[in-house]
């Protein structure tokens, strides 16, 4: 076994539980792959037997492997354009090059599933489709876990024309998970095949608050008794830093000492735009890009406030991150995070692209520390309840298990 997991012989097919192939589109650490992650790492090795593919060497893969999850190592190549814009101007260009080895991608697949006796396959977000063609060609059901918002998210863009995608995804599916009632109800024509299933992440144990702030304040030369608002996520349009930005700058000037961050990886060209308008509103002093971290949880505990501004969520994981934490949430009404919060009982909700609704809610947080502490204890219990790993992982094996069970074909 290398660093990554890859293994190289073939092992034989277990005799108890069914041997799944999950196939990730991407072994960075994001919402879809920590989810992926939490579901093989609980998952109940008596009944289900894990196997990983990834596109490339990466965090995802080496975690898993440290499970003792056999990973496997094969090209992929996007059908939906992951939020950088390449497709978009070039589109047969893609199309093109998506086509000419899609035969060579699924049959590596296709190998894996013979040579390791999978009985099912699973793919874990609607980005990438070669593991449900693999799964067709070898007569294997699959189920695909959709975590994306296409239709209502101009952010995204498949190469083919979203009707013929949904189509695509149906005829190739025997079952469909989704993560939330908002990301189902971007695909009304699959509604015959589909579940939903809350993303849930493990329990976290209540982070000393009062130590983690002082150890944020020393790395990063924050003046104790500073009031801390972070937006944490990719660098993406469809995150909405600008707006986020415009409230930053109300806020700044109506509440003492007050620091910004912004955490989380993005394209050059997004990044240096959130620079260029930190800058033209004169907020260099205030806001900071952090770029990402991988002390999440220790960060979120340090804060006063996180802050969702996305014009759409399919779900909104840093939500319960934070008040697993008891850091209070303010968030757009983007979808996703309407079924995490409940507005003025675990967190606060305003209207998508309006920064003075946005400013408001963070100050009336960062200035009553009352209602900031009553929406943080309550959340934490909310999604102690109804986002746990526990239930999450026993809602997507079950419906696992009763696809590799059922006699129909996808």
């Amino acid at each position: 076994m290398t660093r990554a997991g890859v293994q190289t012989g073939v092992q034989p097919a277990p005799k108890g539980p069914i041997r799944v192939l999950f196939v990730s589109h991407d072994t960075a650490m994001f919402g879809a792959q920590r989810t992926l992650l939490t579901l093989i790492a609980a998952i109940d090795r008596n009944a289900i037997s894990p196997i990983l593919v990834v596109p490339h060497d990466g965090p995802l893969g080496y975690a898993a492997a440290e499970l003792d999850i056999p990973v496997f190592v094969r090209k992929q190549v996007p059908w939906v354009d992951v939020l950088d814009g390449s497709f978009r101007g070039n589109r047969l260009r893609h199309l093109y090059r998506f086509l000419r080895t899609l035969h060579t991608r699924c049959r590596a697949l296709e190998e894996l599933i013979a040579d390791h006796g999978v009985e099912l396959v699973y793919t874990n977000t609607v980005t990438g489709i070669e593991g449900a063609i693999a799964a067709l060609r070898t007569r294997k059901p699959h189920v695909w876990h959709i975590h994306e918002c296409i239709l209502s998210n101009g952010d995204f863009m498949p190469l083919l024309p979203y009707r013929l995608l949904c189509a695509a995804v149906g005829f190739l599916s025997r079952s469909i998970i989704f993560c939330s009632r908002t990301a189902a109800r971007d695909y009304p024509a699959l509604s015959g095949k589909a579940s939903i299933v809350h993303n849930g992440l493990p329990g976290s144990p209540l982070r000393n608050r009062r130590a983690a702030r002082s150890g944020a304040e020393r790395e990063l030369g924050i003046e104790v008794g500073s009031k801390i608002v972070a937006v944490v996520g990719a660098l993406n349009p469809y995150k909405d830093h600008l707006t986020f930005l415009a409230a930053v700058e109300r806020v700044a000037r109506r509440v003492e000492k007050a620091i910004f961050l912004i955490v989380g990886p993005g394209s050059e060209l997004c990044t240096q735009t959130i620079r260029r308008r930190i800058a033209d509103l004169g907020l260099d002093s205030q806001v900071r890009l952090l770029g990402w971290r991988d002390d999440i949880q220790d960060l979120l505990a340090a804060i006063d406030v996180l802050v969702i501004s996305s014009r759409q969520e399919s779900f909104g994981l840093t939500a319960i991150e934070a008040l697993a934490m008891e850091t209070p949430v303010v968030a757009t009404r983007c979808g996703g995070p309407e079924e995490v919060l409940e507005d003025g009982v675990t967190g606060l909700l305003v209207p998508v692209k309006d920064p003075l609704a946005l400013a408001e809610a963070i100050e009336r947080l960062l200035l009553d520390p009352k209602l900031a502490r009553r929406l943080g204890e309550s959340g934490r219990n909310h999604v102690s309840e109804h986002f746990g790993a526990d239930r999450y992982v026993h809602g997507v094996q079950r419906i696992i298990l009763d696809t590799a069970a059922s006699k129909g074909k996808s």
